[in-house]
């Protein structure tokens, strides 16, 4: 029963986590989910491929047939992996950036106080907390609004 709650904590995930350039480069699991999208719209094609090339350059089956099922469980494996990290907890230098996030959230009054349903600090609601921020605060919503570069 585990697995199956990991798989549907990742597709989760994979709904959850925005597409951003300025993010990707401090979260892997950005870079997994376009893996991920990117296998499942060519995977079909290629299992074709190598079912053509099973047939008509007379390939062992047993390779074939291994072949296909590492290829399919490729975009799974991703999937298992983006769901254990969901249910992770926070490293310690992650909780600072999203207490600040919930601070910036809570001066703004779009979310309250103590809204969070459980105490679990997790990727998931990590990625729950910058959705919000890039929703209501910008783009920029990781910079205080006081500092200038000048």
């Amino acid at each position: 029963m585990n697995l199956i709650n990991t798989f549907k904590a990742g597709q989760r995930y994979i709904k959850l986590c925005p597409i951003d350039k300025q993010l990707a480069h401090s979260f892997p699991e950005l870079k997994i989910i376009n893996y991920i999208k990117t296998a499942t719209k060519y995977l079909p094609p290629i299992i074709i491929g190598l079912l053509l090339w099973q047939y008509y350059m007379s390939a062992q089956i047993a390779v074939t047939v291994i072949t296909i099922l590492f290829t399919l469980s490729m975009p799974l494996q991703g999937i298992f992996w983006l769901g254990k990290r969901a249910l992770s907890p926070l490293p310690l230098n992650l909780i600072d950036c999203y207490n600040q996030l919930k601070i910036k959230l809570i001066a703004k009054k779009i979310i309250a106080e103590h809204s969070t349903k459980d105490n679990k600090l997790t990727f998931e609601a990590f990625m729950t907390l910058i959705n919000l921020a890039k929703l209501h605060l910008g783009d920029y919503f990781g910079q205080d609004d006081d500092s200038s570069p000048y």
